[in-house]
């Protein structure tokens, strides 16, 4: 930040906007030439000078001018009355502005980037307010053509779900009968089954106690009959 050096004044631009507002120093006794001076030679020593920056300067420049021209001229007053008034206001909001400014700043350096409004308490009560002109025969008609779009329930078809046998079952119903006859001939063991399902279930069980070395199956000829029986321990 530039510090400029006046006679009467020494500190950053912001300072001197500060003093003359509050009307501790006054404006003609400070050297806008040095200011501005100082400014420029400031500017050649800066390689990349942010826009805001420079058009900042410029902003309080020209309004420092303005309020001095209007104490060293005082005929411009009689032109413009409020000017002085008006450059006042600007000031303050630029002031404002530049406080804000730095506020933000410092909230992106925190990356607080969230804000919330505070919660206001509302009473909400749901109240029906129908028109005026709405009667109880509107609403019956109303009332009538909805039941009109609904639908009438259809009874839908009974039917009841077979139970399926499971595997463990067919396995320890196989097992009982090669316990009362210890060969069976496969016929005789699907025969058993109700279903398609079953006759599935039957075969996978027999698989199973085949794997397990509690059954053998033989068979003679090709097409011959297949028969199961209990294996020896």
């Amino acid at each position: 930040m530039l510090n400029f050096q006046l006679d009467k004044f020494s500190g950053p631009l912001d300072l001197l906007l500060q003093l003359i507002e509050q009307e501790e120093l006054d404006i003609s006794q400070v050297s806008l030439a040095k200011v501005t001076d100082q400014y420029l030679a400031y500017l050649d020593e800066q390689q990349d000078l942010p826009t805001d920056e420079l058009a900042d300067f410029l902003t309080i420049a020209t309004k420092l001018l303005v309020i001095k021209s209007k104490i060293l001229l005082p005929q411009l007053a009689d032109e413009e009355e409020d000017s002085a008034e008006q450059l006042e206001a600007q000031l303050k909001m630029y002031k404002e502005y530049l406080e804000a400014s730095k506020k933000i700043e410092q909230m992106i350096a925190g990356k607080n980037f969230l804000f919330t409004r505070e919660r206001v308490a509302v009473d909400f009560r749901p109240v029906f307010s129908p028109p005026p002109e709405l009667g109880a025969t509107d609403l019956t008609n109303v009332f009538y053509e909805i039941l009109k779009r609904v639908e009438y329930v259809t009874n839908l078809p009974q039917k009841i779900m077979e139970r399926a046998v499971s595997l463990r079952e067919m396995v320890d119903g196989i097992r009982s009968a090669l316990t009362q006859a210890s060969k069976l001939s496969f016929k005789k063991v699907i025969k058993t089954a109700k279903s398609k399902h079953e006759v599935v279930v039957c075969f996978m069980a027999l698989l199973e106690l085949i794997k397990s070395g509690e059954a053998a199956v033989s068979q003679v000829g090709v097409f011959d009959e297949i028969y199961v029986e209990k294996a020896q321990s």
